[in-house]
Formats: C-alpha cells, structure tokens, sequence
C-alpha cells in the first residue's frame, strides 16, 4: 500500500511540473517574452532536468511515461512509433496550433544533442550549450543531413542579393551622407506600402558596426539573406 501511494505521489508531482511548463511556455508566446531566447532556453532546460528525472524506468517511470502518451493522444500530438521521454515531454510542453511542428521538433533535436555531449550535466547547461553551438537552427542543420545552417544559407544569400538586378535604387541624406561607409553593404529599409503600391520608407538599418553610430541590423539582415536564398532555391526546385 505504502510503495503505491509512492508511486501516485511521484506521478502526481511529474505531472503538475508539466502542466506548471506548459503554463510557463504559454505566458512566454502570449506575453512581451515571445522574442526572448532566454526564456526559451531557460524552457528546454527545465524539460532537460525532468528528463533526467525519468531515466530509471522503474514502475513509477512507466506510468509517467503513459501519462504523457495519454496527454499526446488527447491533443492529438504525433510522435515517434517509440517515443522517448525527450520528445513527448517538449511535444506536450510546446504543443499550441500555433506553433510549428518543424520548430517544436528542433527543440527535441536540441535536448537529444545535449544529453550526448559531455558538456551537459543539468538543465542549467542547456542555454550555454545552445549559445556555443549557434542556435537552435544551427544545431538542428547540422545534424540534418543536406541541410544548410543559417549561416550558410546567409552567405548563399549575399552571393545571390550581389548578382541580381536592382529592383529600385533610394537615396537619403543620411545614405549620402554616410555612402563611402556603406558603400558595398547591406541595407534594410523599413517601408509602408501606400494606396498608390509605392512604399514609403520610414527607417532605415545597415549592415556596420555598431560603433558607427548609424541603426544595425546584421542579425535582420542575415535573416533576409537566408531568406532570399531558401526562396531562390525553392522556385528553382518548382521549376524543375
């Protein structure tokens, strides 16, 4: 009687430690955290340790684990024929109708390459270890195999952005002002579209140091280029 009261109490505590996640992952998507990767990473690392929590497969492991299936199956959450604790603890933690599939299975990609690297021993190391390697998407690209790293697709981008015809050419005080710094950079130009289809360019952001005083952006315009070359090279697989 004793070993089974155990047993609930153990099951009890796991699963309101995931619904106490969940409750934490939706208040960071809904609230002013949702671009913070430190809350993210901070996430992954609390589902890390719960995973090292369950490692045992003893009896109270085994009901865990059924609890969490019986969770997927009523949110209908698809996952692996043998699910491990990783992938249905971070599909149950993250499930919401608005979040891609794609990410939430990076996420398990991530968790999977930390817990097979000796540079992580808790949740705490989770963030240091996806800073070290780059990122989520970086992490997940290189251990996909074909499959091209932010970066890589970045510099793809540029070789694409430098052969293409100009589609219209700006210029403000401040570009001509600062042109033989530019000169050769990248440069994004926040717009509005107007009534008329014109855009009307309201800010502007450089690819330059920081220490040049003029708005950065490298991050944003990374993220363009690696844009233009994932959108160049799906148009030329239509094609095909």
């Amino acid at each position: 009687m004793a070993n089974n009261q155990i047993k609930t109490e153990i099951l009890h505590t796991f699963q309101q430690d995931v619904k106490n996640l969940i409750t934490e992952r939706a208040k960071w998507e809904e609230g002013e955290y949702k671009t913070s990767n430190n809350v993210l990473y901070n996430l992954l690392g609390k589902i890390y340790d719960m995973y090292l929590c369950t490692k045992t497969k003893d009896d109270a492991d085994k009901e865990k684990k059924k609890w969490l299936i019986n969770e997927c199956e009523k949110r209908e959450i698809k996952y692996n024929r043998k699910p491990t604790f990783l992938q249905l603890i971070t599909k149950l933690v993250f499930a919401n109708q608005n979040v891609d599939a794609r990410r939430i299975s990076s996420y398990v990609r991530v968790l999977n390459a930390a817990q097979q690297t000796k540079h992580v021993m808790s949740g705490n190391d989770i963030p240091n270890f996806i800073l070290k390697y780059g990122g989520i998407e970086e992490i997940r690209a290189s251990l996909t195999k074909n499959t091209k790293t932010p970066k890589q697709r970045a510099e793809l981008g540029k070789k694409l952005a430098f052969n293409k015809k100009a589609i219209c050419s700006i210029e403000t005080n401040e570009t001509s002002l600062h042109a033989s710094l530019i000169n050769g950079q990248f440069v994004v130009a926040l717009g509005v579209a107007n009534a008329r289809g014109a855009i009307d360019v309201k800010h502007l952001c450089y690819d330059v140091n920081k220490n040049s005083n003029l708005p950065s952006a490298k991050t944003a315009i990374n993220n363009l280029l690696s844009n233009l070359y994932s959108t160049s090279n799906q148009k030329n697989k239509i094609k095909k």
